[in-house]
């Protein structure tokens, strides 16, 4: 299973229109951040995690020329408004994508997105999608997709499991019950916006600490803000556990 983190910023960006701090100004590409979304390829099926804002601009900089499912997280913008850019794999793949997310979630998007899913002709073309609910697991051309309630804020969301690697992305709390769902990972992926708290997003220390629990082959935090400066978080984590940068990139057993 190959894991590619497309984006791993928070919904700005990074660096941020206008700041000059020293993470927006820096030089090191680790710190040049697109909004938050993974990719992975397992079973000869490319998936990804949610369309964000950057997707055009992801998949032409890691050539993913096949998209075969979308998993959303959430409605949020950063994390679906690069849905647009799906219509390109219905031209050159000639074929709808499926779409699954929550049941809040996807009644969300078909409101936001309406011109998609009404049925009528828009001039131009407009992406062929099949969206669904999901509420548990699910096989996909084999493919086990657990999905994993989480907290954002006072939203309950999904982030995923496949295989040994789980996604979890916005995450301000993982309940007890999601906790049992990520045991004998080898990849976690997960929130952390920035070193101090926020109501919607873990901290740094809150995702080591669940990091710590959950007990992972390595844990690797996404989602973050111009807080953070590669170099010195990298310094400052535990061993096992590392800050994303765009384009990183595993492989695992498959899923």
């Amino acid at each position: 299973m190959r894991v590619i983190l497309l984006g791993c910023g928070t919904s700005t960006g990074v660096p941020i229109i206008g700041c000059n701090c020293s993470t927006c100004t820096s030089n090191n590409p680790r710190n040049k951040r697109t909004r938050t979304s993974v990719f992975i390829q397992t079973h000869k099926k490319n998936i990804i995690v949610d369309t964000s804002t950057d997707l055009r601009f992801q998949a032409l900089t890691y050539g993913i020329t096949r998209i075969d499912g979308v998993l959303y997280t959430h409605s949020h913008a950063d994390h679906t408004h690069g849905i647009d850019d799906l219509r390109t794999y219905n031209f050159i793949n000639k074929m709808m994508i499926p779409c699954y997310g929550d049941p809040k979630t996807v009644a969300t998007i078909k409101m936001n997105f309406r011109y998609i899913f009404d049925g009528s002709y828009a001039a131009g073309g407009k992406p062929q999608l099949e969206i669904t609910p999901i509420t548990d697991e699910m096989d996909f051309h084999g493919i086990k997709i657990t999905p994993i309630e989480i907290n954002h804020a006072d939203w309950m969301i999904y982030g995923y499991r496949i295989g040994k690697m789980a996604y979890l992305t916005d995450c301000s709390g993982i309940p007890e019950r999601s906790m049992r769902r990520l045991e004998g990972l080898d990849l976690l992926i997960i929130d952390a916006l920035r070193y101090t708290p926020h109501s919607a997003h873990f901290s740094v220390n809150q995702a080591v600490d669940y990091a710590r629990r959950i007990k992972p082959g390595i844990s690797v935090l996404t989602h973050m803000g111009h807080e953070l400066e590669y170099d010195e978080l990298s310094r400052k984590l535990p061993e096992g556990i590392m800050p994303a940068y765009d384009g990183m990139e595993f492989e695992l057993d498959e899923a």
